[in-house]
């Protein structure tokens, strides 16, 4: 076995060469390490960006389909209000319909802030996406309310023959006027901030299509 001896440098050029090769090497590792890292983060960046577009384009779907059935519940509210004022004493009625209001998700936009990939957005993308789901957030109270106020509304409705529930209606019919109007502001300043993001809605992510129309029957029917 032969031992190779380290050959020593002769002059300050040789020493700045050998010196200028370990340094070009180190660079060149950490330029790749780097390169690395930075496809690690353009990847992650993408994936959150479009967990929220795909989750905002299914709450768009929902809220959509919410607002398409408005005009046929704010007739069905006239009709119970009408059968309120002319239905006999001791009247009662088993009323299941009811507009078909989806629950919206915020769990891509959970997750995002709480990941370092939303760092790397720009401050204009950043503020879309917190606009756009504070108004989720807003939407989905309007929608917890109106659910509970038609739950107690049908209630009211089949034990009508008692006077004091049927005196509730007229009041619990007010109220779901006044949810369907506040939903309906809400959710229009929503749709223009989808707009400006150029989230169209995702129709497949809907749990199911409704008949809009059925609110519009008559009482019964």
């Amino acid at each position: 076995m032969h031992v190779h001896k380290i050959k020593p440098v002769h002059g300050w050029r040789e020493f700045a060469s050998e010196v200028m090769i370990i340094v070009i090497g180190i660079v060149i590792a950490l330029a790749g390490e780097q390169m690395v890292e930075w496809n690690h983060i353009r990847t992650t960046v993408a994936e959150v960006r479009e967990a929220m577009r795909t989750e905002l384009g299914g709450n768009r779907a929902r809220i959509e389909q919410g607002r398409s059935q408005t005009k046929c519940a704010l007739s069905r509210l006239d009709m119970l209000d009408h059968w309120t004022a002319t239905a006999t004493t001791g009247s009662r009625t088993f009323e299941p319909t009811a507009p078909a209001l989806w629950n919206l998700h915020s769990s891509a936009w959970e997750v995002a802030k709480t990941s370092a990939a939303v760092a790397h957005f720009g401050l204009a993308e950043r503020l879309q996406y917190a606009n756009a789901y504070d108004s989720v957030t807003n939407e989905q109270k309007y929608l917890f309310d109106e659910q509970e106020n038609w739950r107690q509304l049908r209630a009211s409705l089949a034990t009508a023959n008692e006077p004091s529930n049927r005196a509730q209606i007229s009041r619990e019919v007010a109220l779901a006027q006044l949810n369907i109007q506040n939903r309906q502001d809400n959710s229009g300043a929503l749709l223009k901030r989808l707009d400006a993001m150029h989230i169209a809605a995702d129709r497949t992510r809907l749990p199911q299509q409704v008949d809009v129309t059925g609110l519009c029957k008559p009482l019964g029917a």
